[in-house]
């Protein structure tokens, strides 16, 4: 059953209205009798006020659960119901110094509040690197922001929407039974309350932010691009800004709006939610497919590409992949995605991320064995395509990509099941390996491949073709490929002979007799 849609209605009451986006902040002043040019400077001050009182006043006094845990009888403390500018340090006095009419400040206080989304709860996960926030909004509806702390940066993971009428069908957020739109302000205040956190603990503020939490960004493009652009201005947020490369927007494929993301934000990086190499396929676990060719998705993909090829600091467009065991993790499929992504190697990068699984889909998906996501991984790397596997984080706490969908009751982890296998595990499991057996299988890879080449070319010369999967003729015949292929094959066989070299060494070593 499709999520209904519900209009939220505006925020009219005094002391509703938030003013954390640029659109909002002149609204505001406009009622005010105050001018429009305030905004920025008006913003610049306040969110610094924000940032360094309300992890202390907010997040400190919400209590912090145990890592992994919940805090008293299994449930979190609230945060004050009204937190006021006064006990952020802001008074009359700091907003006529930025520049605004005395009268216009107090009417300004008086009218918007400093917290527009109420914080109800956080949790944390075993290891610490991952905090999820549970925010309710000013109608009741709640949703789940996400801070991921990596070795030297830290990334906060907003929602956009309340729910998500994609309806992807590994993604518990799809699950959820209605949908709305969040407000800039409410997206850019997810992002100053992870500041606040960050700051309030003695660490760095946030480095990156990625729309990738509750909601298809693309169906909310008027809010989500005001917040692009109160995020990313520094005359707005100051030191709290970010870089427009440090900023991403994933979709699963609304064609039409990432043409504009590229028109309007070409330095703003994009992530596609590609998950399947073919259209069939993704019509299956990504319904809305059905709207967009495949063809189409990736032209707009393209386009998005060329868009950044000079913006300072462009990185490369990401292709998301969720890997669900048995569905879209064979090797028909890693050689299909390979040559769809050959071509665009030098500006794609394929982010693979295993299942996780979620309250309401983890009986009908499961994540692929440790193995089988190494295998997918280097037969497209064998392609010459740019491939990672993921570090997931926040899974026993219900935060990993797909999980965000408010499935526990007041923050417990009621009704999630423990998963059977975390990606970092991977992660460790990759690197446990012993280097000679990786080089073998790395030939293997590359031999399968190399195989699945020749049978493509041999279909094109009439020839019988092989029993192995087949790699498209259009692949094999493009000069950049087969230069890319011969070098990872002869990267491999010189891989496989520094291994026998060592070998040998070894070998000589152990027989030799101590004088």
């Amino acid at each position: 059953m499709a999520p209904k849609r519900v209009r939220r209605t505006p925020a009219e009451l005094p002391g509703q209205q938030i003013l954390w986006d640029i659109a909002a902040a002149a609204d505001v002043l406009d009622a005010c009798g105050a001018k429009r040019s305030h905004a920025r400077p008006l913003l610049r001050v306040l969110s610094a006020r924000f940032v360094e009182g309300a992890g202390r006043l907010i997040w400190e006094g919400l209590g912090t659960p145990p890592p992994g845990g919940c805090g008293d009888e299994g449930k979190l403390s609230t945060a004050p119901e009204t937190v006021r500018w006064q006990d952020l340090g802001v008074v009359e006095d700091l907003l006529t110094a930025s520049g605004l009419p005395q009268r216009s400040s107090a009417a300004l206080l008086a009218a918007v509040s400093p917290v527009g989304i109420r914080p109800v709860g956080q949790r944390v996960s075993a290891d610490g690197s991952t905090t999820k926030l549970i925010l309710e909004l000013r109608d009741g509806h709640r949703v789940e922001t996400v801070i991921m702390r990596h070795e030297g940066r830290t990334t906060v993971c907003v929602s956009s929407q309340v729910g998500c009428q994609m309806g992807c069908t590994f993604c518990a957020t799809g699950t959820m039974p209605i949908v709305g739109d969040l407000d800039a302000a409410e997206i850019v205040e997810q992002v100053l309350h992870a500041h606040a956190i960050e700051v309030a603990a003695g660490r760095p503020p946030v480095r990156n932010a990625v729309f990738m939490g509750m909601g298809e960004p693309l169906n909310n493009w008027r809010a989500v691009s005001s917040a692009l652009q109160t995020l990313t201005d520094n005359a707005c947020l100051g030191k709290y800004s970010l870089p427009p490369s440090r900023v991403t927007v994933s979709t699963v494929g609304v064609v039409p709006r990432m043409l504009q993301l590229a028109e309007e934000f070409p330095a703003v990086n994009l992530a596609l939610s590609l998950h399947a190499p073919t259209q069939e396929l993704r019509e299956q676990i990504v319904p809305s497919a059905k709207q967009t060719p495949l063809s189409e998705l990736l032209s707009a993909l393209d386009a998005h590409a060329a868009s950044r090829r000079h913006s300072p600091g462009a990185t490369a467009t990401m292709v998301e992949y969720v890997l669900l065991a048995g569905v879209n993790d064979t090797e028909a499929c890693a050689l299909e995605l390979a040559r769809l992504m050959a071509p665009r190697a030098k500006e794609v990068m394929v982010n693979l991320i295993p299942f996780n699984p979620g309250a309401s889909t983890e009986a009908i998906f499961s994540a692929p064995s440790h193995p089988v996501v190494e295998r997918f991984q280097q037969l497209v790397a064998a392609c010459g395509v740019t491939v990672r596997v993921r570090r997931e984080m926040g899974q026993d706490i219900a935060g990993a990509c797909g999980q965000l969908a408010l499935a526990s009751k007041e923050g417990s982890a009621d009704g999630v099941a423990a998963p059977a296998a975390d990606v970092e595990d991977f992660v460790a499991w990759r690197r446990r390996q012993p280097k000679e057996d990786k080089a073998a299988r790395n030939v293997e890879y590359v031999a399968t491949v190399a195989a699945a080449a020749t049978a493509s070319a041999g279909k094109a010369d009439g020839g019988k073709s092989s029993q192995v999967p087949s790699v498209p003729v259009a692949w094999v015949g493009a000069p950049e490929a087969r230069r890319v292929l011969a070098l990872t094959a002869g990267v491999a066989l010189l891989s496989v002979v520094l291994v026998a070299i060592r070998a040998r060494q070894r070998w000589r070593g152990a027989l030799s007799v101590p004088t």
